[in-house]
């Protein structure tokens, strides 16, 4: 039976995956989709933590700890957006536990990058302005879409039950876990097979292009940025066969 742990990005919570979850239980395999610090059902916690120690290393230490909690092993780690710093740090804390790694529209970051250096290519040096001024001079939170109209521009959902169900559990990401960077030094984690896959419309192409140069399987699927939302029979199908190689 495979294993699987399914990473959320930014904003979301583990409930964004509730449908591809449970398309890979349907097919036998074993599935966990953590909810990462102070976001989703854990967003009580916002309050009760400064938020400048929500950092993306509490992050990794969600994933890592949870997996040798639970004991997990030859796991097949999946991370999107956001999520594709959390698995590589992941890796390389506990490599010998990952058996594959997929990217879902996630950024690829080289060593002491932070997700918002990832997305100046794609929103700007505003974007990267706007972290810093939360974190130094806001409440430290990057406000979730105010709107399901916001919601289906950020993300390309267009289904009317898709954009309720997202726009009423998204939450505020914590603005620290997007300034930090993460640390690769650990040969075993290169070690890893790779794979990258990649929604048409989700702004990610130029990523898609370097996991394809780095020899990584690459996976095009003909979405927005939430595939596993909008698109999840094809992301299933594409996990179930990862898992098998």
């Amino acid at each position: 039976m495979t294993t699987y742990v399914l990473v959320h990005g930014a904003w979301h919570g583990g409930w964004c995956w509730k449908k591809t979850a449970s398309l890979l239980r349907d097919a036998g395999a074993e599935v966990f989709a953590p909810t990462l610090t102070g976001m989703g059902e854990r967003a009580h916690l916002n309050g009760r933590i400064d938020p400048s120690e929500i950092t993306l290393d509490v992050h990794i230490q969600d994933i890592v700890h949870m997996m040798c909690y639970e004991g997990l092993e030859e796991v097949v780690l999946v991370g999107h957006a956001y999520a594709g710093m959390v698995i590589t740090g992941v890796a390389e804390v506990c490599p010998e536990r990952i058996a594959h790694m997929v990217y879902v529209n996630g950024v690829i970051p080289a060593d002491g990058e932070s997700m918002a250096d990832q997305l100046v290519p794609v929103r700007g040096e505003e974007f990267a302005a706007w972290v810093r001024d939360q974190i130094e001079n806001g409440d430290g939170f990057l406000p979730a879409p105010a709107s399901v109209e916001e919601v289906g521009r950020r993300w390309g959902i267009t289904d009317p039950e898709d954009l309720a169900w997202v726009g009423a559990n998204v939450t505020p990401q914590p603005a620290a876990a997007m300034a930090s960077p993460v640390h690769i030094a650990n040969p075993k984690a290169a070690q890893i097979p790779k794979n990258f896959v990649g929604g048409g419309e989700s702004g990610f192409d130029t990523v898609a292009e370097r996991a394809r140069q780095a020899g990584w399987g690459v996976y095009p699927v003909d979405s927005g940025h939430d595939t596993m939302i909008t698109h999840a029979p094809e992301l299933a199908d594409i996990l179930l066969k990862v898992g098998m190689e």
